[in-house]
This record gives structure tokens, C-alpha cells and sequence, in this order.
């Protein structure tokens, strides 16, 4: 099966997984659902196997891919930095001084597979250097939030932190694993992320309250549907037009943005922040699920519209 084929069928899956969760967890079975849902065990697997397959994409992009140059590696790296900062400084904003600005961390990660998964159906037409490019920079976001979770969020040992800690060092620094890295990928796609996504999402009508929260919703929303795109985006332009770094000549900007787009979709890491958010709080912690989910689907409409609009007029 090749990578795009795998990518669409993944992202597909991650959907359904989703889906599938939230029937469950407001059906007669719920109670066994949540049973399911419980056993951390399978969702530490699940995110380490994750993380190991970006700190093996991290090492080759180190080693020979795009971040072996150092001046096409700013860029990449600038736009994955705005990305994460914007919507933070966002979502902080709309939530200063409420109990909610605890997930302040929930947008700040795009999703790599919901993004590899919209170019797969929606940008075929894209050049490999910009597909390269959205990947580049899809490896240094989650490697930044790995960075941001032992920060911040380790010393609290909880398990999925750990296993997202321990996942993507794995990868980066024992390079046996590189040989097993398509077998590992298809592993990823077709069954931890949707295990992961089954476990996570199952959000129980019951636990939303009728006073919802708005500023989390609203500051989530907002974070991603606006924060993220203008974060990777503008960071990208600063990069380039301040001379700290290039981009590949065949890159077309105005391609590069409508691709860029796809940052907006913040689901598998998001679900893993709202865990470490409020996993103790089932109100806010069902809220920002849905919250992420609403954003996810209508950034997936989006990107795939501005990237079919900017098609249709490149060839125009």
C-alpha cells in the first residue's frame, strides 16, 4: 500500500474511531464504554507507538531530510513554533482568570495524521517539495509539544505523558527502529491512533452541563480555527522574507498557505492535552473533547476546499 493511500485509509479510520466513541458512550453500553476507555494501559501503548514513529521521522529529517540544512531548516521550524505560540497566547487571552485556562495547551498541536490524510484527498496536485514541507513541520510540532508535555506536564507522571516522552526518544536516539518504520507507520494508522481516538473521544452528553463554559469553547474554536492557520502562515513569511531562512525554489507560497491550512485540525494530541488538562474535571474535559472534534471537522472542510479553490485557479 503506498503512503498516500495509507494516510487517506488512516485518517478515515481516526474519524470513525471518534464517531464510534461517542454513540457508545451515550448508548446502553456506556457504562462498559467507559470501562474500555479506562484502561490506560492500551492508551499509553496507543501514544507511544505514536510518538516512536515521529522521533524516527525526527532522527531521518536530522540526519538527511529537510532540518539537515540548516537554512531550510528555520523555516520549517519558525512555522512550527508560530503555530504552537498563536493559539496558546489565544486561548489564554479568551480564558485569563477562568478555571479553564488550564488548557491552555489543548490547540496548540496540530494533527499529523488528519493533516497527511486532506492532502492525501485534497492535494494530490501539490508538488513534493510542499508536501515534504507540511510534513517537515508536522514532525517539529508534535516534537515541540513532547517538549512542552516534559515541561510542563511530566512531573505529574501521568501515563500518557510518559509514554509520549518515552516514544519519541526512543525513536529519535535508537536507529534499530528506522528499519521497522513503514511496518510501525502502517501499525500507527490502522490501529493505535483509531485505539487511541475510541478511547479518548467517548464524550457523555450527561457530563455537559447546561451553564457551558464558553470561554473554553470559544478559546478553543478560535485557537485552531484562526490561531493555528495564522501561526504556521505568518511565521513562515517572517522566516522567509527576513532572510533567516529559504524555502525550496519550487515552492509557490500562494500553494504553500492553502496546504498550510491543514494545521488547523488539532485532534489526537489535542484529546492527549484535554486528558492532561482536565482529566479530573469531567465537565470541562467532555467539553474541550467536543470543542476539538467541532474544530477538527470544520478546519478538515476548509483546508479541503482552499486547497480544491487553489486547484482550480492554478490551472485556470
Amino acid at each position: 500500500m503506498n503512503t498516500a493511500k495509507r494516510q487517506l485509509i488512516g485518517g478515515i479510520l481516526l474519524f470513525f474511531s471518534a464517531a464510534v466513541a461517542i454513540v457508545f458512550a451515550n448508548s446502553n453500553f456506556a457504562d462498559s464504554y467507559h470501562a474500555f476507555a479506562s484502561i490506560d494501559a492500551l492508551k499509553g501503548a496507543s501514544i507511544f507507538l505514536f510518538f516512536l514513529t515521529v522521533g524516527i521521522e525526527l532522527r531521518h529529517e536530522i540526519v538527511a531530510g529537510s532540518l539537515s540544512k540548516p537554512r531550510q531548516a528555520v523555516v520549517p521550524i519558525f512555522a512550527a513554533m508560530g503555530g504552537m505560540a498563536v493559539p496558546v497566547v489565544i486561548y489564554s487571552a479568551i480564558n485569563f482568570g477562568q478555571i479553564s485556562a488550564a488548557g491552555w495547551g489543548v490547540p496548540m498541536s496540530s494533527d499529523m495524521a488528519f493533516a497527511l490524510a486532506v492532502l492525501a484527498i485534497a492535494g494530490r496536485w501539490l508538488p513534493k517539495e510542499i508536501r515534504t514541507f507540511v510534513l517537515t513541520v508536522a514532525v517539529v510540532d508534535d516534537s515541540l509539544t513532547i517538549l512542552m508535555i516534559a515541561i510542563f506536564f511530566a512531573s505529574s507522571f501521568h501515563l500518557l505523558s510518559l509514554a509520549s516522552l518515552a516514544g519519541v526518544l526512543v525513536g529519535l536516539l535508537v536507529p534499530y527502529f528506522a528499519k521497522m518504520q513503514k511496518r510501525l507507520e502502517s501499525v500507527v494508522a490502522f490501529i493505535a491512533l483509531p485505539l487511541f481516538a475510541l478511547m479518548s473521544a467517548g464524550v457523555s452528553i450527561a457530563h455537559l452541563s447546561e451553564s457551558i463554559t464558553w470561554p473554553l469553547v470559544i478559546g478553543v474554536l478560535v485557537a485552531m480555527i484562526i490561531g493555528k492557520p495564522l501561526g504556521v502562515i505568518g511565521a513562515t513569511w517572517l522566516a522567509t522574507k527576513s532572510g533567516l531562512g529559504t524555502l525550496p525554489k519550487a515552492i509557490v507560497f500562494k500553494d504553500l498557505v492553502a496546504a498550510l491550512l491543514v494545521f488547523g485540525m488539532c485532534f489526537t494530541l489535542a484529546l492527549v492535552m484535554t486528558e492532561l488538562s482536565f482529566g479530573n474535571n469531567q465537565e470541562e474535559h467532555a467539553l474541550a473533547n467536543v470543542s476539538v472534534l467541532i474544530g477538527s471537522i470544520v478546519m478538515a472542510i476548509v483546508s479541503a476546499t482552499a486547497l480544491t479553490v487553489r486547484k482550480v485557479r492554478r490551472n485556470a
